[in-house]
């Protein structure tokens, strides 16, 4: 590889180096605006990897791309929500929790969930400052 190649090589992996920063660094400062974080699992399990000429960001948190795009309607157990309602709204009593948490189920399995695009965002932010 010619100096001139390498030197050309070297400019687009940092380039890419600094896009990925950029993506990456928006879409956890977006699910913060998104008030996206709830047990900080989602916020905790992104990450940057770089392997050979490939860089990859992240989200190991299996509901990442539901917190991401939405989800369409679905059955969802209100016994799974009331962790969430106690900490989100932290309504008081069991009995309100388990009511709030039931009518969230329900309106899941209605309307689905709404997206909070905190990745999309990411990258539309990242496309508009370095104009790609």
């Amino acid at each position: 590889m010619g100096e001139n190649t390498k030197a050309i090589a070297d400019f687009g992996l940092d380039l890419a180096r600094e896009i990925a920063d950029n993506i990456f660094t928006n879409s956890q400062e977006n699910l913060i605006t998104e008030g996206a974080i709830d047990t900080s699992n989602l916020f905790l399990s992104g990450g940057i990897k770089e392997e050979a000429d490939a860089i990859t960001i992240f989200y190991d948190a299996p509901y990442a791309s539901d917190i991401d795009e939405g989800t369409k309607p679905h059955f969802v157990s209100a016994k799974v929500l009331e962790g969430w309602v106690r900490r989100k709204i932290n309504p008081g009593s069991e009995k309100k929790v388990k009511s709030i948490s039931f009518a969230i189920a329900k309106s899941i399995e209605k309307r689905g969930t709404v997206p909070q695009p905190f990745m999309t965002r990411a990258v539309a932010q990242a496309q508009s400052k370095f104009k790609f």
